[in-house]
């Protein structure tokens, strides 16, 4: 590859082989690259997953070999250049040494590869439509065994209840997958990968998961690559979390950030999904996306370039799956207040909202508006889990400090990015999902199909609307139909136009 330097030829061109086709993987990299005018180029589309089908990954290794010449590095998600995708990740049945030499294409892509590795989740659903089909049947129960493996309990689980096929088959895969985590390691040890982020996906303490966790990390330290190795909970996100990290590394920087929270204890909650408390998931991402992460505030002010504000989790609730009955006003006024002190003090700042998974706070995103710091951020996220929240608000930051550092900084970009998150993350995944699917008289603890995606689309944009008014930014309420569709077919999530909301 060539230098990952900017040139007075064109901007930086990064390739990007994406986790999966969601938008989340395959274009959030792209919008945040963007805030330092650098370009993400994808494979074709043809060549990428499709939910439960694979990609069509010799076509993808094929591309790589033949653009590496003209980009400045490549962003690899290992499931997709090995196992054709997320889900396809969980469901296939390629053998160990097949998907290792898939990854041979590495050793010729040159210093600039930075990859991407999962830990597989054990979702506590029984629901099959990303996970094998026996998850329909024995999903909570295989969670339930995972926590009793991953216990420092001496005594043997009581799995009596799964079928041995079913065991077996769902203990094989999991360590297969180990297994490619330690290749993974083994190619940044023997520098066919400059950067790797383990993602940890939809984890809890205590699982095997966790147990996976810190045997991949005992793993790097062993092998002397820490500086170059991260692991902790995540997946969607780290596509964006790398290509910050690229682009950091191209301008020789590390911005060290400040992390901070309005309250009390805050920062050492564990959030759902995630296998730590939340200040071990905001240093790791830092990390990940190139920054040097500071803990706290002192007197004389911050030692840092930035604040990450960090708005910590709440009570029980999960906007997917189980909205909160209530909303902790005070402690949404307590952020809103130390993002506006942060600000008027000359701070750059970004929010994290890890209040509850899956959505935005709407007190907070309220109290935000209300007293006009909202557009002044440098970066804000509240999607999914705190580990893809995290990671979304790190690399948003430190691409923005970079480039406005040397130059590069698009203020257009990081305005589209600001408001697409805010149509996504709040007005949709805090409002207009729990609508849409109750009116459709949806169970929100499953999967659902969108099988007439053109009304779907239409009555999304109508509720967007809605949410956003509500909100207090009318001006963002022009979301058309044509701005809204459903990558997987589903409520869950959408995929937003880069036009939806302009004024």
């Amino acid at each position: 590859m060539t230098s990952s330097t900017p040139s007075v030829d064109g901007p930086m061109v990064i390739l990007l082989v994406p986790l999966d086709e969601r938008p989340v993987s395959s274009e959030l990299p792209g919008l945040i690259a963007a805030i330092a005018g650098a370009q993400i180029r994808v494979p074709p589309p043809a060549t990428l997953p499709s939910m439960r089908s694979a990609g069509d990954v010799d076509a993808i290794a094929g591309w790589l070999g033949e653009n590496a010449a003209g980009a400045a590095g490549a962003v690899i998600s290992l499931e997709g250049l090995g196992l054709g995708g997320l889900v396809p990740s969980r469901i296939g049945s390629e053998p160990l040494e097949r998907v290792i030499d898939r990854w041979s294409v590495l050793r010729g892509l040159g210093d600039s590869t930075y990859a991407s590795v999962l830990v597989p989740r054990a979702p506590d659903s029984d629901d099959a439509f990303e996970d094998p089909e026996y998850w329909a049947a024995w999903g909570r129960t295989l969670h339930r065994l995972s926590t009793e493996l991953g216990s420092d309990s001496s005594a043997d689980p009581d799995a009596s209840s799964v079928p041995q096929e079913v065991r077996a088959d769902w203990l094989s895969r999991r360590l297969r997958q180990h297994v490619l985590g330690l290749a993974a390691l083994g190619l940044v040890s023997d520098g066919a990968i400059a950067r790797l982020v383990v993602g940890v996906d939809d984890a809890v303490p205590c699982s095997l998961s966790a147990l996976a966790q810190r045997d991949l990390a005992n793993w790097s330290a062993r092998l002397g690559v820490n500086d170059r190795v991260v692991v902790g909970p995540g997946a969607d996100e780290t596509g964006a979390v790398l290509t910050a990290r690229l682009i950091a590394d191209s301008a020789c920087a590390a911005p060290r950030v400040v992390i901070c929270c309005a309250e009390e204890g805050g920062l050492d909650r564990v959030a759902p999904y995630e296998t730590g408390p939340v200040i071990t998931t905001a240093r790791n991402q830092l990390r990940a996306a190139g920054a040097v992460p500071v803990d706290d505030l002192v007197d004389e002010g911050p030692e840092g370039d930035a604040v990450l504000v960090v708005h910590a989790p709440q009570s029980a609730g999960d906007w997917a799956v189980a909205p909160p009955t209530t909303i902790d006003a005070s402690a949404a006024h307590r952020t809103a207040e130390l993002v506006r002190r942060e600000l008027d003090a000359g701070r750059a700042v970004a929010v994290a909202d890890v209040a509850q998974p899956n959505g935005a706070d709407p007190a907070l995103v309220r109290a935000l508006l209300a007293n006009e710091t909202f557009h002044r951020l440098d970066g804000f996220a509240a999607w999914n889990t705190a580990g893809n929240t995290l990671g979304t608000v790190a690399a948003t930051l430190i691409v923005t400090l970079v480039a406005r550092s040397n130059g590069s900084y698009r203020s257009e970009a990081a305005a589209r990015h600001r408001r697409l998150r805010l149509i996504e993350d709040a007005a949709y995944m805090s409002s207009a999902r729990a609508r849409f699917r109750s009116e459709r008289g949806l169970r929100p603890d499953r999967h659902d199909q969108i099988r007439d995606p053109k009304a779907a689309s239409a009555r999304v944009a109508e509720l967007l609307n809605e949410a956003l008014v509500e909100l207090g930014v009318p001006e963002f309420a022009t979301v058309q139909p044509e701005h809204v569709t459903f990558p997987w077919s589903r409520s869950f999530e959408i995929r937003l136009d880069a036009a939806a909301g302009e004024r």
